[in-house]
């Protein structure tokens, strides 16, 4: 890549929106080709090396690390899921505070308005889903504030296993209709499961 662009200035660069989107979405298309021809330890969104001599030495550092992860996500890909509740929540009405106090009061009682996130019923698809993927990582820092959004993980599927968690998606799609809906996104190259090597 041009070094005046993505070294030098990348930092200026990752504020433009229009440009981080742009090549932000073609870094994962190469990143996601490439990992489906081959298991691969992904670099995020902005990680250059001067020259291939810096790469080389980056990774002659870290070989040890680096056997590991490749050993951990060799033949999985990453799937997001989440878990929404269909009913809407009555709304908290929103009136012009008149100090700090009446305003956290306000956001508190907005916050205990919002659907219990911790049930059985979550933990069981949590423990099925655990069952069949290798490894799981908790997920949502930006996501966390969706409307009704009940729970959220995400896991490293093996590929030769795909049908049974599929299954068990399917199965907890039927059970919850109409009180929950399930988000699944993926596959993904394993970015959650790398960070040994970072």
């Amino acid at each position: 890549v041009d070094q005046a662009i993505f070294a030098d200035a990348v930092e200026r660069n990752m504020e433009n929106l229009e440009w981080l989107a742009l090549h932000g979405v073609r870094h994962q298309q190469v990143v996601g080709e490439v990992a489906e021809q081959m298991t691969i330890v992904p670099a995020r969104f902005g990680t250059v090396f001067s020259g291939e001599p810096a790469l080389l030495k980056d990774v002659q550092g870290r070989k040890a690390a680096l056997k590991k992860v490749f050993a951990r996500v060799a033949g999985g890909d990453e799937w997001g899921v989440k878990v929404f509740a269909e009913r809407q929540v009555a709304a908290v009405p929103v009136t012009e505070a008149r100090s700090g106090k009446e305003y956290l009061q306000q956001k508190a009682a907005r916050l205990k308005k919002r659907p219990e996130r911790n049930d059985q019923e979550l933990q069981e698809l949590a423990t099925a889903l655990g069952k069949i993927a290798t490894d799981s990582a908790p997920s949502g820092k930006v996501s966390g504030a969706q409307p009704n959004l009940l729970w959220q993980a995400t896991f490293l599927v093996p590929r030769p296993k795909r049908k049974a968690w599929d299954q068990v998606l399917k199965n907890f799609v039927e059970r919850w209709d109409g009180q929950r809906r399930i988000e699944v996104n993926g596959p993904w190259p394993p970015y959650s499961f790398v960070s040994d090597a970072e």
